[in-house]
């Protein structure tokens, strides 16, 4: 019985907690198992088929794999909902197709805050930040123009940048998109950028380790790591190229009698790297180190996209992969 003076709750007014669903991992789903859970979805398609009616193709991923989905109704509804890089909850069946495992999904729906937890879907480089940024710094300290050198130096000291460059992932959903994967990107670069550089004389080395530092520095603030990985507003504002050349500004400035010259060269090769007016380059590359910083990126990104790719695909006893959306083919898995 309800005491005098005392008031009675509507509990359908107070918000509930929201629980945390059960996770299943990619690499435990069986043949024919339904199930409900959370996966990040990377990467969606809308196709047609011959029939005529759309379908969508999901890439959904968690620490322990990847996995297909396959989407045939209420596909533009569905597609609507959810971004890729988004966490998504999936109603579906698992089943073999062609040797591979496929989640045909039921229902689709975006996950809220506190349903997942995202160590369950975030890998991290398998080489250690510390160690990679120690390489980093002694190939900085072999650069022989004393105001890039210092610049680098400077840079890579600063603790918020270098507490933010251990852990940063390179991208939101396509290559080096783990914890550490900026950093691992950098120091890849920067391999090829000694082994370059060696091979063409009359390029000067020190440009190139600029770049392969600077070039996408600017996403340790483009990109956050929460509840999955995603854009900060700064980064949907301003962009990681413009914030790297922020950052040359500011700290050029600190360095006594800094040219002027090298200080537009440094910029210019941040602002073309991605080759291409229509890939979000400002400019295109105007002299041969920025060109080579442009190519080199895109080279190791690809690698990293497609080593990815075919390491999850080989998982199968299957000689082909599956058809890649993103690069349009098949890949051989048993070269």
């Amino acid at each position: 019985m309800q005491s005098e003076g005392s008031a009675q709750i509507d509990l359908s007014q107070v918000e509930q907690p929201v629980m945390k669903l059960n996770k299943i991992f990619i690499k435990d789903l069986s043949e024919k198992e339904s199930f409900q859970s959370i996966f990040l979805a990377r990467e969606k398609s809308i196709l047609t088929g011959k029939n005529g009616k759309t379908y969508m193709i999901l890439s959904l991923a968690d620490k322990s794999g990847d996995i297909e989905g396959r989407v045939w109704d209420n596909v533009e509804t569905i597609s609507n909902s959810f971004q890729n890089g988004d966490m998504v909850k999936i109603k579906g069946q698992m089943q073999l197709f062609q040797g591979r495992k496929q989640v045909v999904v039921h229902k689709l729906e975006k996950a809220q805050t506190g349903e997942f937890e995202m160590i369950d879907f975030l890998n991290q480089s398998e080489q250690s930040p510390e160690e990679m940024y120690q390489q980093l710094i002694q190939i900085v300290e072999a650069v022989s123009d004393r105001n890039i050198r210092v610049l680098i130096l400077d840079t890579l000291n600063d603790p918020d940048i270098r507490a933010k460059l251990l852990r940063a992932p390179a991208a939101k959903t396509i290559h080096h998109a783990y914890l550490g994967g900026l950093l691992e990107h950098i120091l890849s670069i920067c391999g090829l950028c000694v082994f370059i550089s060696k091979h063409y004389p009359q390029v000067k080395s020190d440009y190139l380790i600029f770049g392969a530092i600077f070039h996408d520095l600017g996403k340790i603030w483009e990109l956050e790591v929460g509840q999955g990985i995603s854009y900060t507003d700064k980064g949907q504002l301003l962009g990681h190229m413009i914030m790297a050349v922020e950052l040359v500004e500011k700290k050029a400035s600190k360095i006594m009698g800094f040219p002027e010259e090298l200080k537009d060269l440094l910029k210019h090769i941040i602002l073309s790297h991605h080759g291409r007016l229509e890939f979000g380059s400002p400019k295109v590359p105007m002299f041969l180190e920025a060109f080579i910083v442009a190519a080199i990126d895109d080279f190791d990104s690809k690698m990293n996209t497609i080593s990815q790719f075919m390491k999850n695909e080989s998982q199968t006893s299957e000689k082909w992969s599956r058809f890649n959306q993103l690069f349009e083919r098949y890949f051989y898995l048993k070269a």
